[in-house]
């Protein structure tokens, strides 16, 4: 009869090992779970932030072009006004030698 204490205690030990085990597989798996969920968000914002940056530099992109064509209208602009300038001296010359 001393073989069922020690042998309930010995079941009852198992069963709580047992519980023990599953509940740390458990929070294992969550945890793995909650890793994966993290990488797919990290992944998403990753790729959120790749379109933004391609964007983001298309704009830039066409912004300076949009400035070195400016710089060059005000360039021949620049150089239109220097002619016209030269022309109108010329002609001044013109009349005040008549």
């Amino acid at each position: 009869m001393a073989f069922i204490p020690l042998a309930a205690g010995t079941i009852f030990q198992m069963i709580t090992q047992h519980g023990v085990d599953a509940a740390q597989q458990a929070m294992i798996s969550m945890d793995e779970t909650h890793q994966l969920m993290l990488q797919a968000r990290e992944l998403q914002h990753q790729e959120a932030m790749d379109d933004r940056s391609e964007v983001f530099n298309e704009a830039v992109q066409e912004r300076s072009e949009r400035m070195r064509e400016r710089e060059l209208l005000m360039d021949l602009d620049m150089s239109d006004r220097k002619i016209d300038d030269k022309i109108t001296k010329e002609w001044l010359g013109l009349i005040r030698g008549q």
